[in-house]
């Protein structure tokens, strides 16, 4: 059985986290501090990475970054509890398979994992999802990627209808209309989606840009 590493500095959620997962016959070990996390990892070792993204010594985004840099091609999924579009996008765009915030259904967690640890161990299916992607994204009409644009950016409705000068009315039956053809269910499905096509409004700003 993989293992899934668990990195977040509040104990409750470490604790719960852990026998949540060792309840599904995952084994576990988990870490409060991210240095100490980062001394321990080694590149050949298999399993799932749980990331919460907001610690106050060494963010999230800090860890990924370590991670590229010691070769670690785990899987990351990314919690937060402070989550907004732009992290989101930021988080996706470095590598991570997944975002989800907190608080979250322990489920979505539990399918999350399962499903990094199975693509992880077939590359074709990333393959595939990338042309994919890559397809639907290119069967949106202008409109719908206008309106899919503002969806990366994080927009609200009201905002995407100001710029497009349309009703608001109509942005949501794009917006419809593109989670339809994307066949997404969630937001988080858009961004993995729009990223992994290479979509050309996606403008993700550096952690430079963020400080």
């Amino acid at each position: 059985m993989s293992c899934i590493y668990i990195v977040d500095d509040d104990d409750a959620v470490r604790e719960s986290l852990s026998m949540l997962l060792r309840s599904e016959d995952f084994n576990v070990n988990a870490f409060g501090n991210p240095e100490d996390f980062l001394s321990k990892i080694v590149d050949s070792e298999e399993g799932c990475i749980v990331l919460d993204l907001c610690m106050p010594e060494i963010s999230g985004m800090q860890v990924m970054e370590e991670l590229k840099q010691l070769n670690v091609m785990m899987p990351v999924i990314c919690i937060t509890g402070h989550g907004d579009i732009p992290t989101a996008v930021r988080a996706l765009k470095m590598g991570a398979s997944d975002f989800l915030e907190k608080p979250f259904d322990s489920t979505m967690l539990i399918d999350a994992i399962k499903a990094c640890i199975s693509v992880r161990m077939n590359t074709q299916h990333i393959d595939a999802f990338n042309t994919h992607a890559t397809e639907v994204i290119a069967s949106l009409t202008p409109r719908e990627h206008e309106v899919l644009k503002g969806m990366v950016d994080g927009l609200r409705n009201k905002q995407i209808a100001y710029d497009m000068d349309i009703s608001i009315r109509t942005v949501e039956l794009h917006r419809v209309h593109v989670m339809e053809k994307l066949n997404a269910k969630s937001l988080s499905d858009v961004l993995k989606i729009a990223i992994a096509s290479g979509f050309s409004y996606v403008d993700i700003p550096t952690l430079s840009d963020a400080n």
